[in-house]
């Protein structure tokens, strides 16, 4: 229990720091580390818990730079696609769904080589709405909501700040959604709880550490750093289905 405990402290530590700099890939970096040292269905729900860490964190930091208008379409596709994802949970092999969702972030990245992201003035109702049922499904499943979103936020052109503002009230709301359905389901087993315990401090302590980083970091360098975690992830999902 004791290395398992380092585990999820270190892993989420760095995901907190990600997930501050970036708005996205908190989760990405560290449920594929956690998952090394204990079941994949335990670190899933433990990952949704950690999620609300990061995401108050970063909804204090950046909230007045909150996209308020982009909140609308992102929630509501995202409560149906939250129920789907518990059920997928509780139904499918995680390996299948992460070699799903590192696809279809690969076939994201080959769509912005093709079609150029304009600066700003594309948010939609309809793309909004697809993100957020997609993240639905993706974060109550395997805990990876953001991709779904970060891809939206790239679409809209989004300024960094904006970006973590918007991002942040929106998975706090979506990750109370998620935690609420999985704590119904009797998802929430001790050991997850006593890992959550540890958890929660590291990852706060990871996001506010990544805070000067956010407020300086160079809107291209940005958009850069989000194409890598996004490449990052697909890789690290695809591998995980394989082996």
């Amino acid at each position: 229990m004791e290395l398992e405990v380092i585990v999820v402290v270190c892993a989420w530590f760095m995901g907190g720091f990600i997930s501050g700099v970036s708005g996205i890939g908190g989760a990405m970096f560290a449920v594929p580390i956690a998952a090394m040292f204990i079941p994949i269905q335990q670190v899933i729900v433990l990952s949704c818990i950690l999620n609300l860490a990061m995401d108050g964190t970063l909804t204090a930091l950046h909230f007045r730079f909150c996209r308020v208008s982009a909140l609308g379409p992102l929630l509501a596709g995202t409560i149906p696609g939250s129920v789907a994802g518990l059920f997928i949970l509780q139904m499918v092999p995680g390996q299948i769904l992460q070699g799903i969702v590192g696809v279809l972030l690969l076939l994201f990245l080959l769509w912005q080589q093709v079609f150029r992201i304009r600066e700003k003035g594309t948010e939609s109702w309809l793309v909004g709405g697809l993100a957020g049922c997609a993240a639905g499904v993706f974060g109550t499943a395997i805990s990876f909501d953001g991709p779904p979103v970060g891809a939206y936020g790239l679409y809209a052109g989004w300024q960094p700040r904006v970006f973590l503002g918007t991002l942040g009230v929106f998975f706090i709301l979506r990750g109370t959604l998620t935690c609420t359905l999985q704590a119904y389901s009797g998802l929430y087993s001790p050991a997850v709880i006593q890992y959550a315990l540890y958890g929660f401090p590291a990852t706060m302590l990871g996001t506010f550490c990544a805070f000067p980083v956010a407020k300086w970091i160079n809107p291209d360098a940005f958009r850069n750093i989000l194409k890598v975690v996004i490449a990052a992830a697909a890789v690290v999902c695809v591998y995980r289905a394989l082996v």
